[in-house]
């Protein structure tokens, strides 16, 4: 069978179909992915000898500037009859995309063909594409439990496919030994998204200023981001702030290792981000993103939330005294405990099960 994938522009939308991808590929199908021009996941398919094209798309305006809606409506003229010949010349069993705007030309153009469309949504809220999809779709698959979900005749809660290295037995003594991590600590982890965030990055640097971390007994590990490393890694060094408790990373490959290892997750609150503390059910203070489209974020927050799985401190001018008390309130409780049980409450399948509950879907149909 032949499958087009549709999806990148941010990793919450390129990894889990990159998942789906490369299982479909272990069971002996052709897959094709189709994603945005000169896109960050380029480099990954090249390396996994994925076969896959561009789409020169946008997003849909979000602004009354006539200039930028006809832009938008050119770029997806454009990328409709790409997305047409495609279709034609690779004549796929089923399409299916997560939900950027790469994938809307795409199962838009399927839709014209008469072929088997799937999408995704990994978020608790329907983004613009995939609502505008989902009535094309002959599934759609669902990481979270969606409100008000208006597909909810031919949805299917599949959770949201994670890397096969969220999966993988490891050893804790052993990771901390490499961080050198003393035993007793309790360790949290903070990160920004894959691209890192300046305000986080601001508020725990006030909160080390505030709370010397050896004192507390706590070990951080911030990720900064590659572009804000080096001005924050100087701010801790001109106040002597860097010590054996502060561990201080721009980038990190193997999450999971310290999803494993910590106590408490502080993070914004994307849709993979969300899944990947399902997965080890990790307490966690969510920071969402005021600027993410559809205030998915908040709303993805606000699924654990619900759960007494985490917290929610809001990005604004109160950032850093709210994120101080919250992380002392936290340790000082037994609300940790509280929060690890939260997840017994979610009913959303974990491991390898999204994967293969959405491949068995997609490679069922019929010619």
């Amino acid at each position: 069978m032949k499958f087009i994938i549709a999806g990148g522009g941010t990793g919450g939308h390129f990894y889990p179909l990159y998942v789906i991808a490369k299982e479909i590929e272990k069971q002996g199908h052709t897959v094709i992915f189709a994603v945005k021009k000169n896109d960050i996941s380029i480099d990954i398919l090249k390396n996994e000898d994925i076969p896959f094209f561009e789409i020169d798309m946008i997003a849909l305006p979000r602004t009354i500037n006539p200039l930028f809606f006809l832009k938008f409506i050119y770029k997806f003229i454009r990328s409709l009859k790409l997305s047409l010949n495609v279709l034609n010349d690779v004549k796929p069993n089923a399409v299916m995309g997560s939900g950027s705007y790469v994938a809307f030309p795409l199962i838009f153009a399927a839709g014209i063909k008469k072929i088997k469309s799937y999408i995704h949504e990994s978020n608790a809220v329907f983004g613009i594409a995939n609502r505008i999809c989902g009535i094309f779709a002959k599934k759609v698959f669902t990481g979270l439990v969606i409100r008000n979900n208006p597909f909810i005749e031919k949805t299917i809660i599949t959770g949201t496919p994670v890397r096969e290295n969220f999966n993988r037995t490891m050893d804790k003594e052993k990771i901390l030994k490499k961080f050198n991590i003393k035993q007793k600590s309790k360790i949290i982890t903070i990160f920004g998204g894959s691209q890192g965030s300046k305000n986080i990055n601001e508020a725990i640097y006030y909160f080390v200023l505030k709370n010397r971390t050896e004192k507390l007994g706590y070990t951080l590990i911030q990720i900064t981001g590659k572009k804000n490393y080096e001005e924050v890694k100087k701010r801790y060094e001109k106040y002597e702030l860097m010590n054996n408790n502060l561990i201080l990373l721009d980038y990190y490959e193997n999450m999971e290792e310290l999803y494993f290892i910590s106590d408490l997750m502080i993070s914004r609150s994307g849709a993979s981000t969300i899944s990947e503390l399902i997965v080890f059910k990790k307490p966690a203070i969510l920071i969402p993103l005021p600027t993410a489209s559809q205030n998915h974020q908040l709303e993805n927050a606000r699924f654990l939330f619900e759960k007494d799985c985490a917290l929610i401190i809001k990005d604004d001018k109160n950032l850093k005294d709210n994120l101080i008390k919250n992380i002392i309130f936290l340790f000082k409780s037994n609300r940790l405990e509280v929060m690890i049980k939260g997840y017994s409450h979610i009913n959303i399948p974990l491991g390898n099960a999204p994967k293969e509950l959405i491949i068995k879907e997609l490679t069922s149909i019929k010619s």
